[in-house]
């Protein structure tokens, strides 16, 4: 970190200094144990630290040539996104019908569609709205609202609801060495299985400090309902521990504070750059909240392109490190779900350790990472639509716990394996992963960026 700083003072400027969520910040931290508050801290001074800018002095031809690449990089990124023009103003609109089939959920059906405005980079403002369930019950539908600028200040803002309902959730118990009763599921295949209903709104406002780096604060509302499959079903979530946190319905609402370091050259699809991120979440009973628990969330991801040329590269690669921990009154299936962002997602399944069944593991302290190979194929734009073919090669490693010290190599759960991708107008990616682990191997397909 010193080292950092003097290179500063020699070549650069120093961070713009900041405030705003330095209170908020402070309280969420209140009542922590003094060990997670020093871990806390040394996460803090890493990210700010990689956020320090230190720019050499350039030639004047050196700043030409970078302008010009700067603009031709432009174009091109526009050219990636934008459908339609209106009144001069570029606005990209990517839209999907959804139907397929699974034998566990049935008939899947509704659509998918997102509107953004590229007058400014990465976007003025953009809206995604998503509507499917299946014949079997399943449904998940939300709104998104995201703008990087609140009339004209550095201020962004991030707004979601969603409603969904998973009636193949699944509970295999705490720890990170639960086992799987082959014989209650050769019997039951719904042994472990129950549904889960959730409502979820979230709020955030971030505020910019210069540079790379942004606070953000933020509300969270969260109903969740588990309920059984059926009343002859899903016995072990039941009759394992009447008294587990979460049997009933009830209300998860927090605030939440953290810090971003963003350094991507692309939102939807990086290929360079750094993004870093470190919240903390907090319950209180007065936001009406029924489980009063504490979440720390720190992720890092490293997008590295490999063999570039002037204007185009083949490979990407992505390293992404996550660790949360977790304290207090915490509702079961939250210990199988991962915070930090306003997007949240399961432990397993078809965003981590993909080669295990979605919600896997559950434990209050987990570290996750992910190492994955990116070949771009082809690049083509079909009637004003820009689509782009990738297949990769993915590395998945995790671990749960109950205590900091059990986050160790040993009893590490690895998966591999390889997949496709088709991007649309940068905006939709649709998935289609084949993943093996010593649990079986799973083939996924989903829509969504994943990173």
């Amino acid at each position: 970190m010193r080292m950092l700083a003097a290179d500063c003072e020699r070549g650069g400027r120093g961070n713009r200094k900041g405030g705003g969520y330095g209170g908020f910040a402070t309280s969420m931290t209140k009542g922590l144990a003094p060990s997670t508050l020093r871990m806390l801290s040394l996460l803090l001074l890493l990210v700010v630290g990689l956020s320090t800018p230190c720019p050499a002095g350039r030639r004047p031809q050196e700043e030409q040539r970078r302008a010009s690449t700067d603009a031709e990089e432009g174009l091109d990124w526009l050219q990636r996104r934008r459908t339609f023009t209106m009144n001069r103003v570029p606005y990209g609109l990517t839209g999907l019908p959804i139907i397929f089939y699974t034998p566990s959920s049935g008939l899947h059906y509704g659509g998918w569609v997102e509107v953004a405005d590229y007058s400014a980079r990465p976007y003025r403002y953009r809206i995604n709205v998503q509507w499917w369930l299946s014949t079997l019950g399943k449904r998940d539908h939300h709104i998104r609202f995201e703008s990087p600028e609140v009339f004209g200040l550095p201020f962004s803002i991030r707004l979601m609801t969603q409603d969904l309902k998973d009636i193949d959730a699944a509970y295999y118990g705490v720890g990170n060495d639960t086992k799987m009763n082959q014989d209650s599921l050769a019997i039951n295949r719904d042994y472990y299985r129950y549904q889960l209903e959730q409502q979820k709104t979230g709020l955030d406002i971030e505020a910019r400090l210069g540079g790379s780096v942004a606070l953000f604060a933020g509300a969270r509302f969260k109903r969740g309902a588990p309920t059984r499959v059926s009343e002859a079903r899903s016995d072990y979530l039941v009759f394992r521990d009447p008294s587990l946190p979460g049997l009933e319905a009830g209300w998860t609402n927090f605030l939440v504070a953290g810090i971003l370091f963003d350094t991507r050259d692309d939102q939807e699809l990086p290929t360079k750059g750094i993004l870093a991120e470190l919240s903390v979440q907090k319950a209180y009973k007065s936001l009406g909240t029924d489980y009063p628990y504490r979440r720390i969330t720190f992720i890092y991801s490293h997008y590295i392109r490999l063999h570039p040329t002037r204007r185009s590269f083949r490979y990407v690669l992505l390293v992404r490190t996550l660790f949360e921990s977790l304290e207090g009154e915490i509702p079961f299936y939250e210990e199988t779900e991962v915070g930090g962002s306003i997007r949240g997602f399961e432990v397993g399944g078809n965003t981590t350790m993909r080669g295990y069944e979605s919600r896997r593991f559950a434990d209050k302290q987990k570290v996750l990472l992910t190492i994955e190979m990116r070949r771009v194929f082809r690049e083509r734009s079909i009637s004003g639509q820009y689509l782009q073919t990738q297949g990769i090669a993915f590395v998945d490693l995790g671990r749960v716990g109950s205590r900091l010290s059990d986050l160790t190599p040993a009893g590490v759960h690895p998966s591999i394996g390889v997949g496709s991708r088709l991007v649309w107008n940068s905006q939709l990616s649709l998935r289609l992963d084949f993943a093996l682990s010593p649990e079986g191997h799973r083939f996924l397909l989903t829509f969504g960026n994943l990173f």
